[in-house]
């Protein structure tokens, strides 16, 4: 991957599309193996609120 310092504007936006189209599929993906955790096993994926930690408060090691 070129610097983007280093490319034009129309290299950007090209790089970038690609990016996003890549970032798309990649959410259709997850999107679907939710769905097959939720219709197929019964798992509820939920997502976590801003905030929360999943850990307990005792640190490890």
């Amino acid at each position: 991957m070129p610097d983007p310092d280093n490319q034009t504007p129309e290299q950007r936006i090209k790089e970038l599309e690609q990016q996003l189209a890549l970032m798309s599929q990649k959410a259709q993906f997850f999107e679907a193996v939710v769905d097959v955790l939720k219709n197929d096993y019964g798992v509820s994926i939920v997502k976590k609120r801003p905030g929360k930690c999943s850990r307990s408060g005792k640190s490890r090691g």
